[in-house]
Formats: C-alpha cells, structure tokens, sequence
C-alpha cells in the first residue's frame, strides 16, 4: 500500500532526482519541488480535483504560467476566471456566446494549423449552450489534419463536470450530455497521438464523468469531503481507508500528487504561489444596505414588475389546433412571428421593446400588441408595457435552440 509523503517548505534534499528536460516546476514536496513532465503527461493527461477552495484554479495557472514557452496552450474557461492568465500568454480570447457552433470547429483547426494560443470563454451561455459549443471547439481539434498533429498543445479544461457531466439533470438533458461525455472523452482518448494533452479540473470525483476519468493517468487531488468523492480519490491513490480520512483535512493549495508526469507514487505537495492573480476568490462579506422598505420598493421598480396577463379573448386559451387558429387569425400574429425569428437568433439573451421595433422597423404599439399575443400562449418571457420592456424567448423554446450565432440584434 502506497503511504503520503508530508510536503516540507523548504529546499530539496540533496539526492532530489534531476526533472526532465521539458518538465516544468509547479510546487513542493519532500523531496524537493515537484515538477510536471510535458512530455509524459501529453501521453498520459491530467485531473485536477478538490472541493471547492481547494486550490484548483490557481493550480490551472501554475502549470499555464510554467509551460505555455514549452507547448502551445488553449484555456477552456467557463467562468469566466482567467482572462487575466491569457492576456499574460498571449492568447486570444474566444466568446462562444458570438460564435456559432461550426465557427468554433473551424477556430480550433485554425489555431493548430497556425499555433495559436487560445482562451475559450464559455459564460453567457445556458448549460445545453455550453456543452454544444465546447463539444464543437473539442471536435475541431481531435479533426485537426495529421500534419499537424506535430503542432502539440495543453488544454486547460476548468469545471470540466459541466462539460461532461455524470449523469443528465433531466431526461430533456441526455442527449446533451451525452454529446458533451463523448467529445471529452475522445479528446483524452485520442489525444496523444494527434498531440493533445488536457488538464482537466472538477469540484467532485462524482461529478465528472467515470468515461472521461478514466482516461487519465495523472492526478493532483485536493480536500474532499463527501463520502463517494473520498471513496473514489482513495482509490486512485491507493489509499487504505484510513489513509482517506486525511483527504478530508487538507488545506487550500494542498494536493496529492500522483502519476508518470508527477511522482511514482503518491506524493502530498504544495502548489506554489502564481504570476497572475486569481479572479475566482469567494467575495468578500458585505451586509445589507440600510434601506427601508419604501425606498427598497422604488429601486426595485416593484410596480412596474407586477405580472399582468394580457387579456386576448377566450380563443387563446383553447389548446391544439384551434388555439393555433386563433393566433394565425390574430391582426398582431405577423409581427409576433417576426418578434419569434428575430429573439432566436439572440437566444438566450434578451432585448428591449424598443430594440425590437428599431430592428423590424415596425411601430412601437405594434411590438407591444404582438409582445402581449406572445406573452398569452406563452411564447415569450416579457414584462408589462413600459419604456424598459424587455423581452426573450420562452424557456421550452429555447431548450430547443443549439446553435446561436449571435448574441445581439443588427
């Protein structure tokens, strides 16, 4: 049975084994600093996982900072944490949210072929949204051309368990996750031989797909907390069951580490300290503003939120055929189904009232009027008349919506 080996904040011993030519410092143990090989982790990948406060993202800028001279490096971010990290590579910033689908397929061919690094920005997009826009970013650079396999690149995959979740929130989910499963999967699975190494961090063992875990063969594992989350870690590791309980006790920036890249058997290291500061940090405590009810009421626009339901005549209300008969034979049916194309090509995003007369150069009066149909057969998510009358489409239409191509009306 493996034991932990204590990390000690001093130097290296002197007998410490010289780190390969491409391996890259990134904390301390023992032993001395504890060094990622390049070279073997693009033949055997990586997670990074620990609870929340663990260290992880901080982790993900280590192992950047150290090894983008080496490799060419892409950052999937969706969070939106590490903007600061790729203006200090280098990289160029994608917005998934502007790009459609097949774009960020052709990007990533693009930026193998040329050797680009790049930042994937991943926020503003609904879950389904994500997964299928970073399912099309990961395809483009499994399919990149075998000449240019020799182009090598590090993926840095933060939250990987919302890109490939273990199990589908709901049944409407699957199919989406199951997209999501099997294109990180094969980007681990395929990735050595077309010259792709991911880095891969999540909150919880249990979260991250088993598929996709257990394509990798490196690991540095932080705090858990949850049973099955500890369960699972000892078992990488190879711990005893008293050996696990110390999982539950390690601080921030602490990690076992363990694998061909990192240390033959399981090492406890510190991570050591980053260039670039991290932009995730828990905010800090902030009491209540001291505003009475009146005043809070006023900021609020509480009046102006009151739900109303439009009032259309008993036709809308029927359901089927007949219901769609009275929408058709509606005098605003035209310019709601103009209001319908043009909130899908902004989904999930919303727009104003007066956007969407501007854009249809269509009467305000008439927006309202089609904006109220909608509102009746539940079409459209929007607010009471108003000059701040805001508008998207309804959340069952846009489940339905994979590819956005734009995130703002022309």
């Amino acid at each position: 049975m493996n034991t932990v080996t204590p990390f000690a904040p001093t130097g290296a011993p002197p007998d410490a084994a010289a780190p390969a030519a491409n391996a890259v410092p990134i904390g301390r143990h023992s032993r001395g600093p504890l060094h990622l090989d390049l070279d073997r982790l693009l033949a055997g990948r990586m997670l990074v996982q620990g609870g929340s406060g663990a260290g992880k993202s901080r982790t993900l800028r280590r192992i950047v900072e150290e090894a983008f001279d080496y490799v060419q490096t892409i950052i999937v971010d969706p969070e939106g944490e590490f903007g600061n990290l790729a203006a200090h590579i280098g990289a160029t910033t994608l917005k998934a949210a502007e790009i459609a689908a097949d774009g960020l397929t052709a990007a990533a061919l693009r930026a193998r072929r040329h050797r680009i690094a790049l930042h994937l920005g991943l926020t503003d997009l609904d879950p389904e949204a994500r997964i299928v826009k970073a399912s099309a970013f990961f395809a483009g650079l499994v399919g990149a051309p075998s000449e240019d396999w020799k182009h090598t690149v590090l993926v840095v995959i933060d939250e990987g368990h919302l890109l490939a979740p273990h199990q589908a929130g709901t049944a409407r989910d699957a199919d989406i996750r199951r997209l999501g499963v099997a294109t990180l999967t094969d980007l681990c699975a395929r990735g050595r031989k077309r010259g792709i190494a991911p880095v891969i961090a999540t909150q919880r063992l249990a979260k991250l797909s088993a598929s996709v875990i257990s394509e990798l063969h490196n690991f540095l594992i932080g705090i858990n907390v949850f049973d099955r989350d500890v369960a699972r870690a000892a078992d990488i590791l190879g711990f005893s069951r008293a050996e696990s309980e110390k999982l539950r006790t390690l601080a921030a920036g602490e990690f076992h580490a363990f694998g061909p890249a990192l240390a033959p058997e399981p090492v406890l290291a510190r991570i050591d300290p980053t260039i670039t500061e991290h932009l995730g940090a828990t905010p800090l405590l902030h009491g209540a503003a001291d505003i009475d009810g009146a005043e809070a009421a006023r900021l609020l626009d509480l009046d102006g939120l009151r739900e109303t339901t439009p009032v259309r005549g008993d036709a809308l209300k029927l359901r089927g055929t007949r219901a769609l008969d009275a929408f058709l034979l509606d005098e605003a049916a035209p310019v709601a189904a103009a209001i319908c194309l043009a909130l899908r090509r902004i989904a999930p995003n919303a727009t104003t009232a007066a956007e969407l007369a501007r854009h249809l150069d269509t009467p305000a009066e008439a927006v309202d009027r089609a904006l109220d149909l909608l509102a009746a057969i539940a079409a459209v998510d929007t607010m009471p008349r108003g000059d701040d009358r805001m508008a998207r489409l309804h959340a069952r239409l846009r489940a339905r919506i994979a590819d956005v191509p734009v995130v703002a009306l022309p």
